[in-house]
């Protein structure tokens, strides 16, 4: 079968090659793969910016179809399911982590795509505990950002827990920036201000919009903490004082000085955007001085899937308009270079080959 393969350490060794389909064990599933989608992370493990395990198969946004069942989960699972699947592979499932429900921070995980085979392929072989069915109704394109949405789920609501709050200040309009919109907009948030730059102006931007953004800026040519204080921004009591929350989604050094000062006293910051370098300037007084709430938040639980897909069908409309492009298997240095440009927002590899 035909795969994305990390191929070696160091930028770029990128390459589609024919791999064997791994058999599947007693208590795993073999997934014939429909979507799988280019990540951010997927563009750091290609430029060696990202932890990987080369030669390995990238890829760890997917959905797909079963098509057999390991003997020891057939009563759970049968040929023909829709599934889409978690990427925590490796994880123990003895430690203290596992056992409270966050395999996803186990320190045994061998993530999917990058330290443990991926899904840029035609046949996934998966422990079926990391496998859920994907709802009825719900179209492929939509199953295809379920891994994103989950993500969202977890940070927004799990860790994030921003029910209640009136404004919200969104940094980073790319996937995570616009599912952490959806969900701010589906908790009732009623002020959302989406934070971007020149690169989310053609597409990114008035996706937001139609999500529930209330309010778009371009950093690059407005001054962010001027909207903020600006009572048409956020009209509420609180205008000129800072958002209730600010959720921090582009991994911008820049962005990430600015947005502590943004936040009113005693709020609440949610950090989602991985930075480049590993340590970074932060105004760690002001954290203190204003009794913040800082929130780290990474990947995603059982429970933010089962929370993500209770409600996908639902919000199928607008997690659809996410899924810009198809591309099949041998265009994925276009879909790469889209992505890096912000001509995309969530690119899907058809791994079946057929092009939409």
């Amino acid at each position: 079968m035909r795969a994305l393969v990390k191929t070696a350490a160091g930028p770029g060794h990128v390459a589609i090659q024919d791999v064997p389909v791994r058999e599947p064990g007693p208590d795993d599933l073999l997934i014939r793969v429909k979507y799988c989608g280019i990540c951010g992370t997927d563009l750091h493990i290609a430029a060696d910016e990202f932890p990987n395990d080369p030669p390995v198969i990238m890829g760890h946004e997917y959905c797909g179809t079963v098509v057999q069942v390991g003997a020891g989960v057939r009563d759970e699972w049968r040929v023909g399911d829709r599934v889409v699947g978690e990427l925590h592979t490796g994880a123990c499932g003895t430690c203290a982590l596992c056992l409270a429900g966050k395999p996803h921070i186990c320190d045994r995980k061998l993530a999917l795509g990058s330290r443990h085979d991926g899904a840029f392929t035609e046949f996934l072989t998966l422990p079926a505990w990391l496998a859920h069915r994907v709802p009825d109704g719900v179209p492929w394109e939509v199953a295809g950002v379920t891994e994103p949405f989950a993500i969202s789920t977890h940070c927004l609501v799990e860790r994030g827990a921003l029910e209640g709050a009136q404004s919200v200040l969104i940094t980073g309009s790319a996937t995570m920036g616009l599912m952490a919109t959806l969900w701010a907009s589906r908790l009732g948030i009623r002020d959302i201000i989406v934070a971007g730059t020149d690169i989310d102006v053609p597409v990114r931007f008035g996706l937001a919009q139609q999500l529930g953004a209330t309010r778009v800026v371009n950093v690059q040519r407005e001054d962010l903490g001027s909207v903020i204080a600006d009572p048409t921004a956020v009209a509420d009591a609180t205008a000129g004082v800072g958002v209730d929350a600010w959720v921090e989604c582009s991994g911008s050094q820049r962005a990430i000085a600015q947005g502590i000062d943004l936040v009113r006293k005693t709020g609440k910051v949610v950090l989602i955007g991985l930075v480049g370098p590993e340590t970074i300037p932060v105004p760690w007084n002001t954290l203190l001085y204003k009794e913040l709430d800082l929130v780290g938040c990474f990947s995603s639980p059982p429970s933010s899937w089962e929370k993500a897909l209770a409600v996908e069908a639902e919000e199928a409309g607008k997690l659809g308009k996410l899924a810009t492009h198809v591309l099949p298997l041998d265009e994925w240095e276009r879909g790469f270079a889209m992505m890096r440009t912000g001509e995309a927002v969530k690119i899907l590899i058809d791994m079946q080959g057929e092009e939409a």
